[in-house]
């Protein structure tokens, strides 16, 4: 399975203190005086001290904007949108009569509650679309808090553009292309459809910097020096009793997921108590799991031969069990591309009487839910994973016993084939220094240059491991383990 390390970077936050200017509300949180509706005709209203944007079937995007134009600024706004709704907040933002016709068009930092995660991407609305999305910055895309209030810092000096989202640097761009213009609140078109959906609006503040020279805070590079493995940790036991674990995950929540897949059931840790409770059972014997920043989990379902979403709700929807007309092996592991894609891998263990394809492959799923087989060379693939900033794809081929990696040319096209360590491995993980996990008899780690530099050995051989902080989970036979590392990883 996968272990997704979310960023490479840590960033610096300003203290109160430290703020360059003095906070002004936009919202007096009774009306909309100070407002103004462009676009569409999507509802809006105020409601106990919140502005409530309500959708309209059939008209295009709607905009709540402000009376003002704003220059050089630190806004800053939280929202709570419907999961199925995509909306965001305009900043230097116009609508010129001479630009199709008054369409409002301008810098948004979107508001994506899709798996994707886009949330705090810039887009530029209704001109030249994405300016800086987040497919390479997954923290920011796991900050997103599904059906919760969320936080939004932008600031705009000069040509350069920041934003954060719940205190995490999300966007991080260089543009010219506007000076000046309005904020605004979006409620996006939805087209036909009739459903009624909502996001809602409160804490509108902004400081008006005028002619500023405040510089935003850099981005600090993460380095480590030194041993991997915290001095004198050892592994300790979190839960055990199990026939076969696998797939740990983490959710939004900062539990861990993992199944134990001849007993059918989908467990989940809880850092917090040291309670490890069921899920789901039966779980169509499912072994890689991720969540999705929406958090939707996606479970490889090996004995129900297809690959599942199950959505906050608990609604499960089949992503994949076919390819060609052809009934899937087993899928087994997967890794999200950062886009709204993953990679999934399909070997066979056991019996193949049953069997309809020809070969044991990896394959990946767009957004749209289309699906094209990646790579057909492996022989049995397993584990797979993806470098921290997504260009290299590692599949683990259990036949062979290799470690291969791949370059990423395109969403779901891989190329240059070539062994990165000579041995097998069931599970695949990444930290953020790059380092590959492994899990074959020991768990070792390789540098991205493929050079051993950590060696550990659990209580039981490991199928998978997990790093999330400093924390590295193991699912290892029987039990359920951790081990305290130096090195950060967050999923």
């Amino acid at each position: 399975m996968k272990n997704l390390i979310l960023t490479l970077l840590t960033f610096p936050l300003l203290t109160l203190a430290e703020e360059p200017g003095k906070w002004i509300e936009l919202f007096n949180g009774k009306n909309l005086d100070g407002w103004t509706q462009r676009g569409g005709v999507a509802k809006y209203h105020v409601e106990d001290g919140v502005i409530v944007g309500t959708t309209v079937p059939k008209t295009p995007n709607s905009f709540l904007c402000t009376e003002k134009d704003y220059g050089n600024f630190i806004l800053e706004v939280e929202y709570k949108v419907d999961p199925n709704l995509n909306c965001g907040i305009q900043f230097r933002s116009l609508s010129d009569p001479e630009y199709k016709k008054g369409q409002v068009h301008g810098y948004q930092a979107e508001i994506d509650p899709a798996d994707r995660g886009w949330s705090a991407g810039i887009y530029d609305e209704g001109r030249n679309g994405w300016l800086n999305d987040l497919s390479k910055n997954p923290e920011a895309r796991y900050a997103f808090k599904q059906n919760d209030w969320n936080h939004y810092r932008i600031e705009a000096i000069g040509n350069h553009l920041v934003t954060f989202i719940n205190g995490v640097r999300a966007a991080d761009l260089v543009d010219d292309t506007t000076a000046k213009g309005f904020i605004a609140l979006q409620v996006h078109g939805i087209g036909n459809k009739t459903e009624i959906m909502q996001v809602r609006y409160r804490n509108i503040r902004i400081q008006d910097l005028g002619e500023s020279d405040y510089k935003t805070p850099g981005a600090e590079a993460y380095t480590h020096d030194g041993p991997l493995v915290k001095e004198g940790a050892t592994f300790r036991t979190l839960a055990d009793g199990f026939k076969f674990t696998e797939g740990p995950a983490l959710s939004p929540d900062g539990k861990i997921f993992f199944n134990d897949i001849p007993n059918e059931r989908t467990h989940c840790f809880d850092p917090e108590t040291g309670e490890t409770t069921v899920y789901r059972e039966p779980s169509g014997r499912a072994n890689g799991l991720f969540f999705t920043p929406a958090g939707a989990l996606i479970a490889c379902e090996g004995g129900a031969r297809s690959v599942t979403r199950t959505d906050h709700a608990g609604e499960v929807t089949v992503l994949a069990e076919k390819f060609d007309g052809k009934k899937l092996n087993s899928p087994n592991d997967v890794v999200p591309d950062g886009i709204g894609g993953f990679y999934f891998t399909d070997p066979r263990y056991g019996k193949t009487d049953d069997m309809e394809m020809e070969v044991q492959s990896v394959y990946y799923l767009d957004r749209k839910g289309e699906i094209s087989r990646a790579n057909a060379e492996v022989s049995k693939p397993n584990g797979v994973i993806l470098s921290p900033d997504g260009a290299t794809l590692y599949v683990a081929d259990t036949d062979l016993k290799k470690i291969f990696a791949f370059d990423v040319t395109s969403p779901g096209k891989i190329e240059n084939q070539r062994e990165f360590a000579d041995s097998g491995s069931d599970g695949l993980s990444v930290d953020k220094l790059g380092n590959i996990y492994i899990t074959e008899g020991d768990i070792v780690a390789f540098s991205p240059e493929g050079k051993e530099v950590l060696r550990l050995t659990p209580p039981e051989k490991p199928a998978n491991c997990l790093l999330t902080g400093k924390t590295l989970y193991v699912t290892a036979r029987t039990g359920f383990y951790a081990i305290d590392l130096e090195v950060e990883g967050v999923q």
